[in-house]
């Protein structure tokens, strides 16, 4: 499977003045001293997430963002004021995409055949005055969207003060001597005309078509991507509804070239954008995030009592998964035994009944016992103590009842019970394996509720982009390295997860390292191959009042290129071996 999204950029947000640029990859590690911005990137996600999704009370999209759907309490960005970097509001913030061509299909993917990637940009701002500042009661925009293949501009799009309150950006710029274009031009030429084939100097009256139409052009923006390019009038257009083609003279050829670029060019930007901004906001909707701090649900988990912010993003909704997912809960207990994450515990749901329901079931089965069903057994009448007194009491021929007897009685209630119609509910509970005693999550210590909605959604997901804060939290050594093979698992074997996960931990990439050598020697593991391609290691540092991002490049046998800056990960050595 060939992914889309390659790389994020994001700047001027939070602590990133200069534009970042972060390549994603199947596993993305983004490594960093403590408050150097390394969850920056994540929240730039649940931003464009709740841009696009979210509506305040208007039903406009919602840019002057506090708290997210996505994010739950976990992500609190302030609004506009507090995320754009430093407080400069009169600054815009950027956030933007890379894409591999290779992905898309159908319309898209014949447009941008001839390049291997594109790159979608977006600028957050606020209507400024005269003087460059905000506008009293000012809220962030939109204000200009820049498309590029190949790192080269394709075409740019921005709002104009007279269009200051409306959803419209007017298109400003496009280079007619991108390979794209050129293509487009030659496909209109030789589809949409009468003309066979193009001619070098049909360019010229394709760039005089679209040195007109640009000022004509206006796109709208409803959400956080654009919907429409809104097209220009084509007054003394005369088509043949039969053949749609534009008739190409000889002595007028290069008006008759522009007239039909002037015509479907439009509408092939159009399409271009649109379907941009679709593949954009799928791969926003495939979006899931796991906060810092996960939900210690309550002791008993029956069911869900309710559903908050947190329920996602804190990892509540992971137990009702392996309650209600018989799948998840299996391979979960894959992970959770001793030559996984080395725990004895497992997951099993049981069924539960209110007493209130039981009586029926159980006076029919006492019943069934003393061959009488003409009418119920009070609960205190003489019928049942009778019941009670059959161990000592003798038999019509003067025998007693085996003990055999007695357990095939039993079992026969309690199967009458089993299969009554009372309603149940699925309880979700540990069993100690060791010693076979059922317990509940809060028995067993705080790091098995930290690990399992990692669990779940690495392995309850399926083509998923996962953002997580701290997988590791609350785990020993042993488990976080195991983690790495949960990850591997997840993200290059069938379920094709993406990961970005903002760590710490040294042993969860200590694992991934060892992968790849063995991935080298051809070792078998029992997990997907490994290798550089599938791995981004990122670390962000601070530089001054800003920060910056660094690749840390691994090779075939899984060493860093470069040494961690400033020494990290070498707290141990220095522990040892430092100075008194």
């Amino acid at each position: 499977m060939t992914r889309r999204l390659i790389a994020l950029r994001v700047g001027n947000f939070k602590a990133f003045a200069d534009t970042q640029r972060i390549p994603l990859k199947p596993i993305t590690l983004i490594f960093g001293p403590n408050s150097a911005g390394k969850s920056s990137f994540i929240h730039s996600l649940a931003l464009a997430h709740e841009a696009q999704f979210g509506r305040d009370k208007r039903g406009l999209a919602r840019l002057d963002v506090h708290h997210t759907e996505v994010g739950g309490s976990s992500i609190d960005l302030g609004g506009f004021r507090q995320y754009v970097h430093r407080g400069q509001t009169n600054r815009r913030v950027e956030w933007g995409v890379e894409l591999m061509v290779a992905s898309f299909g159908g319309r898209l993917a014949q447009l941008l055949a001839p390049v291997n990637t594109i790159t979608v940009t977006l600028s957050l701002g606020i209507e400024l005055d005269d003087q460059e500042r905000p506008k009293p009661g000012a809220t962030p925009r939109v204000d200009a969207i820049e498309i590029s293949a190949d790192s080269a501009e394709l075409l740019r799009m921005s709002r104009r003060r007279s269009d200051a309150q409306g959803g419209l950006l007017r298109l400003d710029r496009l280079d007619v001597a991108h390979p794209v274009f050129r293509q487009v031009v030659k496909a209109i030429v030789e589809s949409a005309t009468t003309s066979e084939e193009m001619r070098p100097e049909d360019f010229e009256g394709a760039n005089m078509a679209i040195a007109g139409l640009l000022p004509e052009l206006q796109v709208r923006i409803e959400q956080f991507f654009p919907t429409v390019v809104e097209l220009p009038r084509s007054e003394g257009v005369e088509l043949s509804p039969v053949s749609l083609l534009f008739p190409v003279s000889k002595g007028n050829r290069r008006e008759d070239i522009a007239q039909a670029v002037r015509f479907y060019l439009p509408r092939t930007i159009n399409d271009l954008v649109k379907g941009l901004s679709e593949v954009l906001a799928d791969e926003l909707k495939h979006l899931q995030y796991l906060g810092p701090l996960r939900s210690f649900p309550p002791r008993h988990l029956a069911f869900a009592e309710y559903e908050d912010a947190n329920w996602y993003a804190g990892g509540g909704y992971a137990w009702d998964v392996v309650r209600r997912d018989d799948r998840v809960r299996e391979v979960v207990n894959g992970w959770l035994s001793s030559d996984k994450l080395k725990t004895p515990y497992q997951l099993m749901v049981r069924s539960l009944v209110a007493l209130d329901q039981m009586a029926a079931p159980i006076e029919e089965g006492l019943l069934g016992l003393l061959g009488r069903t003409d009418e119920p057994i009070p609960f205190d009448s003489d019928e049942l103590k009778e019941l009670e007194d059959m161990n000592d009491e003798a038999s019509v021929d003067g025998s007693f009842p085996t003990q055999a007897d007695l357990d095939a009685q039993v079992e026969w209630l309690i199967g009458k019970i089993e299969t009554s119609n009372a309603d149940r509910m699925r309880e979700l509970v540990l069993v100690d394996r060791r010693t076979n005693t059922v317990v509940t999550h809060r028995d067993v210590g705080i790091g098995i509720s930290q690990v399992l909605p990692v669990l779940v959604m690495a392995y309850g997901s399926q083509g998923k982009l996962i953002a997580m804060e701290q997988p590791e939290i609350h785990l020993h050594p042993a488990l976080q390295a195991e983690l790495g093979d949960v990850f591997i698992e997840a993200a290059l074997g069938e379920r094709q997860n993406t990961f970005i996960l903002e760590t710490h931990s040294e042993h969860l990439i200590l694992r991934l390292m060892r992968r790849m050598r063995e991935t080298y020697f051809h070792k078998s593991t029992g997990l997907p191959s490994i290798t550089p391609a599938d791995v981004s290691v990122l670390y962000v540092e601070p530089d001054g009042p800003r920060s910056i991002v660094r690749e840390m490049p691994l090779n075939e046998l899984g060493e860093l290129v470069k040494s961690w800056p400033g020494g990290f990960f070498e707290e141990g050595l220095r522990e040892q071996f430092g100075d008194a």
